[in-house]
């Protein structure tokens, strides 16, 4: 008896405790069966690796093996910090179609000089070139310069590739793809034109005469395997206007596949897949390049005086006659519908498209116009000299002076 109780004193409680802290260890056991199925792991490494393979495909012109290496050494290039803006440009004069803004990058080329400068002023290039009347385009890590009216061009990078492109005959327009491709549209003999495409390399891949019309402007699409080209012609005592759309590896003869009278198409942009956009002085004209469907926006007698171009989107300066006081913005879709409307006071000057926002230049006053609300534009002061913009975002802009660049930013 006396056992049993000392047994009882000592032994029973304790196991009692150690019983119930069991009991609470084991409850942690419980909350496992509660645990993510691994299958729904399963699914987000799947939807992962599909939205990394839709970005690929939408990319795979600038992740080719030539622009992955020409991207890296960009990239060391553009390391480091500038003295900040304003900054003075090389040469007499920068015309307003050679400033743009690539990325966060400005890009220039003067009369004498090409130059790229990152958002705090420091040049990542400056090179120096001898065409006395210099065409510039920018298509991604890529610049297409060459001389209006002579026979030579180049396309560079910022990390110091040059391609050497020549021409048979005089150069009348040019136009560069993401993948490097280029092409040159230019003066020959019997014939109205002639256009010649080259590989990223520099290499000839085909030749295009022009018969019936003279090519005033040409666009390559996004993979270089095809190209836009406006012509103008003269039928009946009327001005006549037609958009080819070219395959540059068939080598066949196609006809236009649109025809304008009254309006010289004097510009074109392939920005997207499946659209072209055509200005001329009295209307702009869109083509599906799949359907070859036509959409056109008439200006209404207004006068065009600015213009550019942003995936598939175009922004135009409107005024209703010479000397008015007052101007239109337009930026259009691709189906020629008016995605937004504005009336500024002044002429504008220069237009620029960047993401959800929409700049316009007039005589002293930068017009920071918001595509995706209601809001009203904000101004800021743009200096009495400038003459061009470039959106770097949808907060600030690049702005081309007399011998300056500046940098602006929204109020």
């Amino acid at each position: 008896m006396h056992d049993d109780g000392y047994r009882y004193d000592a032994d029973s409680a304790p196991t009692g405790k150690h019983a119930l802290r069991e009991k609470k260890e084991a409850k942690p056991g419980r909350f496992r069966e509660h645990r993510v199925p691994r299958w729904i792991y399963r699914v987000i490494a799947i939807l992962f690796a599909a939205a990394l393979a839709i970005l690929a495909w939408f990319n795979r012109a600038n992740l080719a093996p030539e622009n992955v290496v020409q991207w890296v050494r960009t990239s060391i290039v553009g390391m480091g910090v500038g003295d900040g803006y304003p900054k003075n440009f090389s040469g007499s004069a920068v015309l307003a179609g050679n400033f743009v803004c690539s990325g966060e990058n400005v890009v220039y080329a003067s009369d004498t000089a090409l130059t790229v400068c990152n958002d705090t002023g420091k040049e990542l290039l400056s090179a120096q070139h001898s065409f006395s009347n210099p065409l510039m385009r920018v298509s991604g890590i890529r610049i297409l310069l060459c001389g209006l009216g002579g026979k030579n061009g180049e396309v560079v990078t910022t990390g110091g590739s040059t391609v050497k492109l020549t021409a048979g005959q005089n150069i009348l327009g040019g136009a560069l793809a993401p993948n490097g491709c280029s092409a040159l549209i230019t003066a020959a003999n019997g014939y109205c034109g002639m256009l010649t495409a080259f590989d990223n390399a520099g290499k000839v891949l085909s030749y295009y005469w022009f018969s019936d019309y003279y090519p005033t402007a040409v666009a390559l699409s996004p993979d270089g395997t095809r190209a836009a080209v406006t012509a103008v012609s003269a039928k009946d005592g009327e001005l006549v206007s037609a958009v080819y759309l070219i395959s540059l590896s068939s080598g066949k003869t196609v006809q236009p596949v649109t025809v304008c009278t009254g309006n010289l198409l004097s510009a074109v942009f392939w920005d997207t897949d499946g659209s072209v956009a055509a200005i001329g002085d009295t209307g702009a004209v869109f083509l599906n390049t799949v359907s070859s469907a036509k959409k056109e926006y008439d200006f209404g007698g207004a006068h065009l005086t600015a213009f550019c171009s942003d995936t598939g989107r175009l922004a135009l300066g409107l005024v209703p006659y010479d000397g008015s006081p007052d101007s239109r913005l337009a930026v259009l879709g691709s189906s020629a519908n008016e995605i937004y409307t504005a009336k500024l006071s002044g002429k504008i000057l220069s237009v620029s498209l960047s993401s959800q926002t929409a700049a316009a230049l007039t005589a002293g006053k930068l017009w920071f116009c918001p595509l995706s609300s209601s809001e009203a534009p904000s101004t800021a002061d743009a200096g009495g000299d400038a003459c061009a913009v470039a959106l770097k975002d949808g907060d600030s802009a690049y702005l081309l002076g007399i011998s300056s660049v500046r940098l602006v930013n929204r109020r």
